[in-house]
Formats: structure tokens, C-alpha cells, sequence
């Protein structure tokens, strides 16, 4: 009976002398190699001859020459306005200490471009890089984050590594031919308690990709009770706060809300103000502070507050 050998070293050898499976072709490379980074047939091919039809160096040559031809084309239209995008959103709804929610603005040239995967993934990826990012130490439960620093780092993809946001993003312009910006994004980090909780809702939002838009929202909002560890281990609180909390949200966002309760803002445009035109039934344009404090008191809650909120636009000049 036939044994193999004791030494590792040797038992590989001997596989590999015994192996019948056969080299692959440059058919079956030139393929593997463009899914991997979707380069173009021509390309591929280049790649492969350049290395001699060695696998890993024509991926590495093939991204080297990606980067180098997006950087030159990114350069050429970097002035053309890109005035189209996405807002993005992750929300990370886990313990009290752990909740995040992170909203990023992606912009590029036209409608189409913001609405094919490729863009839509990479929206998506850096709102939950940005989402990634520690909780500051100090300073608000909303920070602006500085575009420079988040341009380098490591981009959290599930379908890519190795890669820094802006090579991504330098990537993306290579092969679509329009100009791509990041235009901001920001991170809300709530106190570390129990009774803060993220709300988030989006408009115009992407078949099969609800986290991202035309329009969102992210906010802030608090719960006072002594029973308040109780309550939100009752699934019934929870199913009633979190149908409030997107109505609230989709208020902010259907209804053009800047402030939760400025008192020298315009009427139409303070939230707490505003008929609530987005809740439905019976309570359906009463005043938001006047259904939240029904809600609070039917519950038996000490308080019930949206704290802060940011609303973004494509497009739109930041407040």
C-alpha cells in the first residue's frame, strides 16, 4: 500500500509530482482577473504577458496600472463638477456603549454613474469605514470627520482589501471616466447609556440597498425612566419606539427640519413645531412635541427628547 512520506516537505513534492490537475489557460486567467478587478479584456491580457502568465504578479501589475491610470485620469477632470451621488449611511445598533451611526456624501458627474453597483458599493463602504472609526474622546455626539485623514485609511469592504478610500475612489474613476469626491461625512457616537438611541431614514433610497439616497437623516434621541432597563427588553416598547422614531425621522427629511426646537428659526422649519404630516392616524398633524409627549406620558416615560439630528442632501450646502 502506498504511503506517504513522513516529512511535510516531502508529502508536498509528492503531490505535486502525482497532481493531474492541469495549468490553467490564459483564457481562464485573463477571466479570474478581471473579476477580480474588473479591468478590461486588453488590459488582462497585458497583464499576463508583462509576467509571463504568472497569476499574482499580473494582479499586482494590473492594480499598480489601475491606480496609476485612475490617478492620471482623476487629475485630468478633477475641475468637471460632480454635482450628482449618494448619501450613505451605516447605523450600528448594538449595546448601549457600542451604537454608532455614520452618514457620508459620495459625489460624481451624472445620475446613472450614482446609481450603478459599483458606485453604490463603494458609498456604502466608506460610510461603514467611517462607522469603524473610534468614538472621539471628547466633544459631542456629532463630529465632523476630516476628509484628509479618512482618504487614507484602510477602506472596510467585504468584496475588497488592501485598499485606502481614496485608491478606491481612484479606482472607480479609471474605469467609469467621471470625477468622484468625497464630499463629507460625519460620526454620531451617543453617550454611553442606555436611554440614547440612533434613528436613521433615508429618501429615494436604492433598490436593495436601503442605506443609501438622495436624502438622509441620523439622530439622536433619549429616554428618562426609572423603568427604563425594563422597557426596552419588552419587544412591544421597542416595536412602538422604533415606528416613532422613523416617523420622526422621515418628518425631518419629508418636511425640510433644521433644528429640534430653535426658538429664533423659522416656524416651518423647527421640528418640534412642525405638523407631524408623516406619522399617520389619528394624531397625524398634530405638533411633533405635542404627539412625543402623549407618546412619553402613555408610557410612562420621565422624558422623551430628540437630542440633535443632521439632515444631508446631495448637493445641498452644509448648515
Amino acid at each position: 500500500m502506498f504511503k506517504f512520506p513522513r516529512s511535510p516537505a516531502l508529502a508536498l513534492e509528492s503531490l505535486r509530482f502525482y497532481s493531474t490537475s492541469k495549468p490553467k489557460t490564459t483564457v481562464q486567467l485573463v477571466s479570474e482577473l478581471r473579476k477580480l478587478t474588473n479591468a478590461p479584456m486588453i488590459k488582462a491580457r497585458q497583464a499576463l504577458t508583462e509576467t509571463n502568465n504568472d497569476f499574482d504578479a499580473a494582479l499586482k501589475w494590473l492594480q499598480e496600472d489601475l491606480l496609476a491610470s485612475g490617478a492620471a485620469k482623476a487629475e485630468k477632470i478633477k475641475n468637471r463638477q460632480a454635482s450628482e451621488g449618494l448619501i450613505s449611511i451605516n447605523v450600528d445598533n448594538g449595546s448601549a456603549t457600542t451604537q454608532k451611526a455614520a452618514i457620508v456624501e459620495l459625489n460624481c458627474e451624472s445620475d446613472f454613474v450614482s446609481r450603478t453597483g459599483e458606485f453604490v458599493r463603494l458609498a456604502a463602504d466608506i460610510a461603514q469605514t467611517v462607522s469603524n472609526i473610534p468614538k472621539p474622546v471628547s466633544g459631542g455626539a456629532f463630529s465632523e470627520v476630516d476628509l484628509a485623514t479618512l482618504l487614507e485609511s484602510p477602506l472596510v469592504s467585504t468584496h475588497k482589501s488592501g485598499a485606502t478610500v481614496q485608491s478606491s475612489i481612484t479606482d472607480l474613476i479609471a474605469r467609469i471616466g467621471e470625477n468622484i469626491t468625497l464630499r463629507r461625512a460625519a460620526l454620531l457616537s451617543p453617550p454611553a447609556s442606555p436611554g440614547f438611541r440612533v434613528a436613521s431614514y433615508l429618501h429615494n433610497s436604492i433598490p436593495n440597498f436601503t442605506s443609501l439616497g438622495r436624502i438622509g437623516t441620523i439622530a439622536l434621541l433619549s429616554y428618562r425612566s426609572p423603568r427604563l432597563a425594563d422597557l426596552l427588553k419588552e419587544d412591544a416598547f421597542l416595536m412602538d419606539a422604533e415606528k416613532l422614531e422613523r416617523a420622526i425621522c422621515r418628518q425631518i427629511v419629508g418636511c425640510n427640519a433644521h433644528s429640534v426646537r430653535d426658538v429664533e428659526a423659522d416656524e416651518e422649519t423647527v421640528l418640534y413645531k412642525q405638523q407631524f404630516a408623516l406619522l399617520g392616524g389619528e394624531q397625524s398633524g398634530l405638533p411633533v412635541r405635542r404627539v412625543m409627549d402623549e407618546w412619553q406620558k402613555q408610557r410612562g416615560l420621565d422624558g422623551f427628547e430628540v437630542e440633535e439630528f443632521l439632515r444631508w442632501e446631495v448637493g445641498q450646502s452644509s448648515r
